[in-house]
């Protein structure tokens, strides 16, 4: 066994810089609140390629020392603890000390700083560990820091770093987390020279969070603030209806510190249950105070976990908080109008869209609606049978599984006269009829000469479908089955090529975050292959200038924001293949019945018919099983028969 042996110093910093400094964005975090500690009332951040070149942050607050910058980039060097008991009293961000010393020992780090008591500003650059003495140098009050060449002796760690846009986007999180927690002061950031954030500085909260998120989002915020018993609460969240497709909608700041803890997060799922969907997310940004002495947040390397006194009263509070006031509102979703259909828009615009769309529908109702490929909106409901969005996955199957001869196509069927409201549209018609002249013409095949399913099907609770076999009955639940149908259908068409892909006439707009932003430009190759189109509408909105054509009824701006969140969340940890699969799963779960849907017999029908054209048919995309079984065996062994 070797001999134990002091380490080298600047191999404790690299060591400590790799706990402390995982990307460019670590950076940002560790100066910024070095800034706000400061008491800087404007910080401003400089990026180049990502923060692999530069990162400079630049604020108005106190300054540094001349005598007291070198030390400032010693390890365990800092002016906000002194002893112990000041370990326990944090009410600072920084306090460790590690920050300076950890960046100047992975990259070559610049200081610039003026206190008001000095006339002339001092620097120091500093580099493998040599700190020459500071020097003076022109600069307005207050401190800039410039990180230079990030790991650049550590190549092992800088291979690990994304692309430019990538770092960008997690620096902007940062931002994000740090802005919101401090809204009286005013930041920006600036990626290769070119402006990216603009954020003065505000006394509401909601402002702040509009500057991020939108001001749609900021509008519809409910809030509710109150003192629990050593705790302060401010909470600030959405309406049911504005959950979302990712967790990272929500923020809990602790004495101004971006902070997770997980009976917290508990205490938000318990909050909204039964009000949001099992697989969304509330949009919640929870405030917290509390004294020092309440909390330990010296439990890691970033702060960013905290260990509570009383962690039970801390969950308790915040759960009771919240869901005493979503008892107060009225929770009922207002009526929306579609994403760009006025709403934001000057008078002018929305006169000009509305003229548009009557002009549109006057065309419309002057031609022959068979030729008309586009519809506004569905015929009334007693007119059709059968949901398109059922008979028409049966256009396609695949070549390995024929079981049943191909249906005749439409210019095979013989032209015979038609009785009086037997014709395309009239509830006397077939299914196959009341769909003709559409892009829908598949006949629906009936149980009669089946192998399998024996006579009829029924409906239970408008959720699940039960029909008899030869071996008993199954039960399959009609939203799952429905689903995987068409995730097949969806994913057999996007091998063949992209999906095919609607022009809007007027484009719908969407207001996003600098994450869903940062996705929509990351995967803009992959959105083209699913058939969407965005561009960008401004600096915090996208516009969707075409989308899937296989997605007639699909709300267009919910649908893109909540695939957007998803690309986000996985961005770093999944393949494209992964990506694929949850953009499909998420294309047939809007498009597919939902339960609670009512069916016609011939949905019913057609729905069980195509069980046999596609494969893994027993799970939906998501594993839930789409059908169970039921045996006679298994009947009569309840009813104490055998």
């Amino acid at each position: 066994m070797s001999r134990i042996k002091k380490l080298d110093p600047s191999l404790v910093n690299k060591i400590a810089a790799g706990e402390v400094i995982e990307r460019p964005a670590s950076v940002v975090k560790e100066l910024i609140e070095n800034s706000i500690d400061a008491g800087a009332r404007r910080i401003d951040v400089a990026l180049e390629e990502g923060g692999a070149k530069l990162i400079r942050v630049t604020d108005d607050g106190c300054g540094i020392p001349a005598d007291d910058m070198p030390m400032a980039v010693a390890a365990h060097a800092t002016s906000k603890i002194y002893s112990v008991d000041d370990l326990f009293h944090i009410r600072s961000l920084g306090f460790r000390g590690e920050a300076l010393a950890s960046i100047a020992a992975v990259s070559h780090l610049r200081i610039c700083s003026r206190p008001a008591e000095q006339f002339e500003a001092y620097e120091i650059i500093a580099a493998e560990g040599q700190v020459p003495p500071p020097k003076a140098c022109a600069a307005p009050l207050g401190t800039t820091i410039e990180v230079r060449n990030l790991f650049y002796n550590v190549p092992a760690r800088r291979k690990f770093l994304r692309q430019a846009p990538t770092e960008v986007s997690h620096a902007t999180e940062q931002l994000a987390r740090l802005s919101l927690a401090h809204p009286d002061i005013a930041f920006t950031l600036s990626h290769n020279g070119r402006p990216a954030r603009n954020l003065p500085a505000t006394p509401d909260r909601r402002t702040r969070i509009a500057d991020f998120y939108g001001a749609e989002l900021a509008r519809c915020l409910l809030t509710t603030a109150r003192q629990e018993r050593e705790l302060g609460i401010e909470a600030l969240f959405a309406p049911p209806d504005q959950s979302r497709a990712s967790a990272k909608w929500q923020y809990l700041f602790l004495n101004g510190r971006y902070i997770v803890d997980r009976r917290v997060g508990y205490a938000v799922r318990e909050a909204f249950r039964g009000l949001v969907e099992h697989d969304r997310y509330p949009v919640v940004f929870v405030f917290l105070t509390a004294e020092p002495d309440q909390f330990d947040v010296n439990v890691h390397p970033t702060k960013i976990e905290v260990r509570w006194r009383d962690a039970g009263l801390v969950q308790s509070q915040v759960l009771a908080v919240l869901r005493e006031t979503l008892l107060s509102y009225d929770l009922t979703p207002a009526l929306r109008a579609p994403a760009g259909g006025g709403e934001g828009l000057s008078i002018e615009a929305s006169s000009h869209q509305q003229r548009a769309r009557q002009a549109l529908a006057d065309y419309l109702k002057a031609i022959d609606p068979t030729q008309a490929r586009l519809r506004f909106q569905p015929p009334p409901f007693e007119t059709r049978a059968v949901r398109p969005s059922i008979v028409s996955t049966m256009d396609r199957r695949p070549a390995m599984r024929e079981p049943f001869p191909e249906p005749p196509r439409a210019e095979s069927v013989p032209t015979t006269p038609q009785p009086v409201g037997t014709g395309p549209g009239s509830p006397a018609a077939t299914p196959a009829e009341r769909f003709a002249g559409s892009d829908v013409r598949t006949e629906i095949p009936s149980f009669e000469g089946r192998d399998e399913l024996r006579g009829s099907v029924i409906q239970v609770h408008n959720t699940y479908l039960v029909a008899q076999t030869d071996e008993g009955i199954i039960i399959v639940d009609q939203h799952a089955l429905h689903e995987r149908i068409l995730y097949e259908k969806f994913r057999e068409q996007l091998l063949a090529g992209p999906l095919e892909s609607q022009r809007l006439l007027i484009p719908e707009t969407l207001e996003v975050s600098p994450q869903q932003a940062q996705a929509a430009e990351q995967h803009r190759e992959l959105l083209g292959r699913l058939g969407i189109d965005l561009s960008v509408f401004g600096p915090k909105a996208l516009a969707v200038q075409a989308f899937p054509a296989l997605l007639p009824d699909v709300e267009i701006s919910t649908f893109v924001a909540d695939l957007l969140d998803k690309l986000a969340e996985g961005e770093e940890t999944q393949s494209e293949e992964a990506h694929l699969h949850e953009a499909l799963d998420m294309m047939a779960c809007k498009a597919a019945v939902k339960a609670g849907d009512p069916l016609s017999t011939e949905e019913m029908q057609a729905l069980l018919a195509q069980r046999h054209l596609v494969q893994k048919s027993s799970s939906c995309p998501h594993g839930r099983p789409t059908t169970l079984q039921l045996s006679t065996r298994d009947l009569e062994k309840q009813f104490k028969r055998v």
